[in-house]
């Protein structure tokens, strides 16, 4: 599921607020005085009590308990209606982001790390991190709000786990905007990544690197991606955003792969 879910809901009252201080022209439509947000979804496939948005209005699936940003009215369906709903959207996700008001760890994970997990007295290690037993974090790694790092997985010196990519989107009225990041990172067990390495954390899902996966040194995961089990990656590989690298896939030497993306299992590039 494409979804980031609040800690404090957020009221009528709120998102009028947020409007107010986004400045831009913008009408709140069938939207009742009661209703309350809980998450924020993908507009293709929208959660119950969330904000999303879609470009296309004829791909909206009416749900009076969910908000789309649109670009016009529909009748009955809680909406905000907007000249450019995308722009607006990226400013809805700042401001959660400024709040700090939103779940960064999966349901059930809870913070910490393991007693027999090694973390290096040089790494810097974020709130809301879990690191699971045996795992051993080197010199110099960075490991951000949101990363789970599993059982006996090894990440290297240098190396930042959960940090934002480049994703920007040029506004109807010229304004360049970065498309926040709100998950986190999801490392499965026994996982080795190498030295100087960046794993970009997701939008609104989260980048996922599998069990029993190797991920050489100086290599890049754009945010969003999906790395099946036992997947091999050799020095310098690079990922682009929301691709998906199937179980089994060797990736040699220098590797390039542009965003969205799919290798099919057991494929050697």
């Amino acid at each position: 599921m494409h979804s980031i879910m609040l800690k404090n809901s957020i009221d009528i009252f709120e998102l009028e607020n947020f409007i107010e201080e986004s400045c831009v022209e913008v009408k709140l439509k069938n939207i009742p005085d009661f209703f309350e947000i809980h998450a924020i979804s993908d507009g293709r496939s929208p959660l119950a009590h969330s904000i999303c948005f879609l470009e296309k209005v004829e791909q909206v699936q009416l749900d009076s308990s969910v908000v789309f940003i649109l670009s016009e009215e529909i009748a009955n369906q809680p909406c905000i209606v907007t000249s450019d709903p995308r722009y607006l959207f990226i400013k809805f996700l700042e401001y959660i982001q400024r709040s700090y008001n939103y779940v960064s760890l999966p349901d059930g994970v809870v913070k910490g790390k393991h007693i027999t997990a090694f973390v290096h007295e040089k790494a810097i290690i974020e709130e809301d991190v879990f690191i699971d037993q045996d795992a051993w974090i080197g010199a110099g790694a960075v490991i951000k709000k949101g990363t789970v790092i599993g059982k006996g997985s090894i990440i290297r010196e240098n190396t930042v786990i959960g940090c934002s990519g480049i994703a920007l989107y040029k506004s109807n009225h010229g304004e360049v905007v970065r498309f926040p990041h709100l998950s986190g990172v999801i490392i499965g067990e026994n996982v080795e990544i190498g030295a100087n390495a960046v794993i970009v954390q997701g939008t609104l899902k989260p980048t996922v690197v599998e069990d029993n996966v190797v991920i050489g040194n100086l290599c890049n995961i754009g945010h969003g991606v999906i790395v099946k089990e036992k997947v091999w990656m050799s020095v310098g590989t690079l990922i682009g955003g929301n691709c998906l690298v199937e179980q089994g896939s060797t990736l040699a030497l220098g590797v390039s792969v542009k965003d969205n993306l799919s290798i099919l299992e057991n494929t050697s590039i």
